[in-house]
């Protein structure tokens, strides 16, 4: 891997950590996406699809750790932690597609 490559990763991971940062601050409060569809379709605010189907509890349950939701430190730390586990599933991925060409 070149430098320059080096160099671009490691401003792309800074720029993922400061949006990771940044988000809980900017993030509308308002709901959006599924929760609103949700929300249109008059499914209870309760309903837990993982209790009807055994899946297991989200680490991260809407980007927070369960047992403070509204501390923003820690939803910041679980952005940050999700961003790290993606970028090396990518990277391992890449890896193994890298290893059979």
């Amino acid at each position: 891997m070149e430098q320059k490559d080096k160099y671009l990763i490691i401003v792309a991971v800074v720029i993922c950590i400061v949006i990771c940062c940044l988000s809980p601050y900017i993030a509308s409060g308002d709901p959006d996406g599924l929760e609103k569809s949700a929300e249109d379709a008059g499914v209870p605010e309760d309903f837990s699809i993982e209790k009807i189907n055994g899946i297991p509890e989200a680490i991260f349950p809407d980007y927070a750790f369960a047992h403070d939701p509204e501390n923003q430190v820690l939803q910041i730390v679980a952005l940050v932690l999700g961003v790290i586990a993606t970028l090396c599933v990518g990277y391992a991925v890449a890896a193994i597609v890298r290893r059979r060409n």
